[in-house]
């Protein structure tokens, strides 16, 4: 019992470090939070109670913060082997790997008068993300593996809050073309299926401005509206109209669809990069794939140095099994790089060396 008491004792002080990813998802967190020691989170706590669950809630429910990833399998740096960004935090399952890899993003309204086009990208970059990362497309939340908690190992990585487009760069998102004009003959046997064609094509058609104008509600309430003008099959021939259940029903859908995912056009997604189309896909890849690795050698080289100038200061041992456990970095990732052990050594100015550091390599990304 005491060792349970400790445990958390120790979490609750991870979450209280200022500046740590683990005190944003704190700050970040409904105030109120579902949890519980198990995933139906049925408890609702304050969510400085809350993370004493091994589950809780960890985005509000129309704000995210985070873009939480489920992993059934046990490979936690799979984002490693597939060039993505390195997530802020890793909570593994003790007994079998599983985890779940915390993203933290600048926040997303997702409210009904929120601006779709923040959403629609937020969701096509998690999309992407979790069919490169072998995650749990069905995952949702927002019930998650609570970091810190004894029952999971956590891993702290880097405290740095990505922007969307940081994400997008190491991404090739897609959307569909759609058709233009509704095919009513080809569905002239069901009311349901031509109600659906001029619906959908009347909501495409207005999309764009209502995203700019005005709001969810507003566009769902403009096609309701336009659907019930369009429910005459009885004076078209059939025997009866479609009920307002079914009509409005029809509405809700077409009209969410399309506030989601419609984006009116083909075109893809070129991220931060901005390659030309006219590369093939196996030459893109190969350029991100670089800008990765450059990247992510800057991030390396630049929590090595942190973390032995932190070693330093404290007056601890400076080996490379303690500079890769304060950086939170692999014994083999610090032995590739020991030789700036020996380069901040020489350098007096702990800022300087680190600042330098990055000058040298950035000449590498542009």
């Amino acid at each position: 019992m005491m060792q349970q008491q400790d445990s958390l004792a120790i979490q609750l002080s991870q979450h209280y470090k200022a500046g740590s990813s683990m005190s944003r998802l704190l700050a970040e967190a409904p105030y109120f939070s579902r949890c519980s020691d198990n995933k139906t989170a049925a408890v609702i706590r304050p969510r400085q109670y809350a993370i004493k669950y091994p589950y809780m809630q960890v985005n509000q429910a129309n704000l995210t913060s985070w873009l939480i990833f489920d992993l059934d399998h046990d490979n936690a740096n799979i984002w490693d082997d597939k060039n993505l960004p390195e997530p802020n935090l890793i909570v593994r399952n003790r007994k079998n790997g599983h985890a779940h890899l915390y993203y933290a993003i600048v926040p997303v309204l997702t409210s009904d008068d929120a601006r779709p086009a923040p959403i629609r990208y937020m969701k096509a970059i998690y999309a992407a993300m979790a069919k490169q990362l072998n995650a749990d497309i069905a995952y949702s939340g927002p019930v998650a593996k609570t970091p810190g908690h004894p029952w999971w190992q956590t891993t702290e990585i880097h405290n740095k809050v990505y922007e969307l487009g940081d994400l997008a760069c190491f991404l090739d998102l897609e959307v569909k073309p759609f058709q233009k004009e509704p095919d009513l003959d080809s569905v002239s046997h069901s009311r349901h299926c031509m109600l659906f064609e001029r619906v959908r094509h009347y909501a495409y058609s207005i999309a764009a401005d209502a995203k700019s104008h005005g709001c969810f509600r507003a566009f769902k309430q403009d096609i309701e509206d336009y659907a019930t003008g369009c429910n005459n099959f009885k004076q078209m021939g059939f025997t009866s109209d479609l009920t307002l259940a079914q009509v409005r029903s029809t509405a809700k859908s077409v009209a969410s669809w399309t506030w989601d995912r419609y984006t009116g056009t083909g075109a893809k997604n070129r991220g931060v990069m901005q390659l030309p189309e006219s590369l093939d896909t196996k030459t893109k890849q190969g350029i991100a794939a670089k800008r990765t690795h450059d990247l992510r050698k800057i991030s390396t080289q630049a929590r090595i140095s942190a973390a032995y100038n932190n070693l330093k200061q404290a007056g601890k041992t400076t080996t490379i099994q303690q500079v890769a456990k304060t950086s939170g970095l692999t014994r083999q990732t610090v032995a590739k790089y020991k030789h700036l052990l020996t380069e901040t050594e020489r350098t007096s100015d702990d800022v300087i060396s680190i600042r330098s550091l990055f000058t040298r390599n950035r000449s590498n990304v542009n």
